[in-house]
């Protein structure tokens, strides 16, 4: 019965977080991803498979630098998904001209239709619901059912959440995949022998998988991968130098089969991998370079820390970075806000959510309740987000901040059911003692 409670809220989640992608306001990035999506027909509708490999000069010099720039599983999606809802690929638009106005963008063929992006967001959305789930299986872990509950509810409510992952952009395959990662990474732990094997493997593929979604995801899936085989070391300590070695050998295992399913994602990387990622570092360098030097990064530390506190606690939903866009989708926020879709967007009562939950949570995490190995990689994951969030983060556009809020939601539910388990077991104690008192 309790299960099947469990399946019905989620359910209910998952389609209030899937209906909300139906009258999210646009991104001009959502354009350049769905431009990007012709690789799917390359590789799989048109067997052009040359025109997705690295070439020097470049078959397509946009594509090429698009390609090296950003993930492929979002694309890939969306081109699966396009493709069918029946569209041919010629009924692509092209990319969005960041140099252009909203009119020029939408009368030149660089927006997609209605139809295209409506159909282009399911996959966004549907990754953002396997995160959901992830979610809620690490805090059931961590603290309980209750805990789950609270988390799950949490992200599902989360302005931020809500409004870039149901766009059709990399962040609902980069945060269900890094969620995925975490959780498996605690099966791992809580595995030995064979299982512990086939749990590495599937760490592995989800690892993979979450840096294919957005290079990005590298800075959680790397601490997580190692701490996780950091506790497994120092837990199995007296255990012998063989187990040592099964785990360093599975992690191994792990790291290879991610960077082989990244491989096979990447036709661009075949002929150089090294090259590739010399290229791509350089190329987010520059892209960051160019958005501090356009839209002004922070001034220093003070700034970047309270920008930080801002999006990670805090967050008001971010519709737009560039100026000039508040009034062309001013209809769009009215509606997407008047739905009842937008989730819970007052920003006082996510900080003092994240206060209360997040600071009783983070004691949770230190002195239980849960799983050691699951309040270990929780704690991993939120700490290894927020660092990267703060030291790396040099401009602040809220969906650099989108992989600390998964994480966070997962504490915060530890917290909150921590907190009710103190106050009712507070309230029986009181009972019991009048109960005495009057006999």
């Amino acid at each position: 019965m309790k299960r099947a409670l469990d399946g019905l809220f989620l359910f209910a989640l998952g389609a209030y977080v899937v209906t909300g992608a139906l009258v999210t306001p646009f991104h001009g990035d959502e354009s350049t991803q769905i431009y990007m999506s012709r690789d799917f027909a390359y590789l799989f509708l048109l067997g052009q498979p040359e025109r997705v490999r690295y070439s020097e000069p470049p078959l397509n010099a946009t594509e090429q630098h698009l390609r090296l720039l950003n993930g492929v599983v979002n694309k890939y999606a969306i081109g699966a998904a396009w493709a069918l809802a029946g569209f041919a690929p010629d009924e692509l638009n092209e990319q969005w001209d960041w140099g252009a106005d909203w009119s020029y963008n939408h009368t030149n063929g660089h927006a997609p239709s209605a139809d295209l992006l409506r159909v282009s967001r399911w996959p966004s959305a549907q990754f953002l619901v396997v995160g959901l789930l992830a979610v809620f299986a690490l805090a059931e872990k961590t603290g309980g059912r209750a805990a789950a509950w609270i988390a799950a509810l949490l992200y599902a409510l989360h302005p931020a959440l809500l409004l870039n992952g149901r766009r059709a952009m990399m962040e609902g395959s980069l945060i269900a995949f890094t969620a995925l990662a975490a959780l498996t990474a605690m099966y791992w732990l809580e595995r030995r022998g064979r299982q512990a094997w086939g749990w590495a493997t599937v760490f592995g593929l989800c690892a993979g998988l979450a840096v294919a979604s957005k290079h990005t995801a590298a800075l959680a899936i790397v601490p997580i991968g190692l701490g996780a085989l950091g506790f497994a070391l120092y837990r199995g300590r007296s255990e012998g130098a063989r187990k040592a070695g099964a785990r360093i050998g599975q992690m191994a295992l792990a790291g290879l089969i991610a960077a082989l399913v990244f491989l096979a994602l990447n036709p661009a990387w075949w002929s150089d991998p090294f090259g590739r990622a010399a290229d791509v570092l350089r190329l987010r360098s520059e892209l960051l370079d160019g958005q501090t030097a356009a839209f002004g990064g922070f001034a220093g530390l003070p700034d970047a820390f309270a920008g930080f506190a801002r999006q990670a606690f805090a967050p008001v939903p971010q519709y737009f970075e560039v100026a000039g866009w508040g009034e062309w989708l001013a209809p769009q926020i009215t509606a997407y806000e008047a739905s009842g879709l937008a989730g819970v967007t007052a920003a006082w009562l996510w900080a003092l959510a994240a206060l209360i939950l997040g600071g009783a949570g983070f004691v949770a995490l230190l002195r239980g309740p849960g799983r050691t190995e699951a309040r270990w990689i929780v704690g991993l994951w939120l700490l290894s987000a927020l660092a990267a969030a703060l030291l790396l983060t040099p401009i602040e556009w809220q969906r650099y901040y989108l992989p600390v809020y998964p994480p966070l939601m997962a504490v915060m539910g530890v917290g909150g059911a921590w907190l009710g388990q103190g106050f009712f077991a507070k309230a029986r104690t009181t009972d019991h003692a009048k109960d005495a008192k009057d006999i």
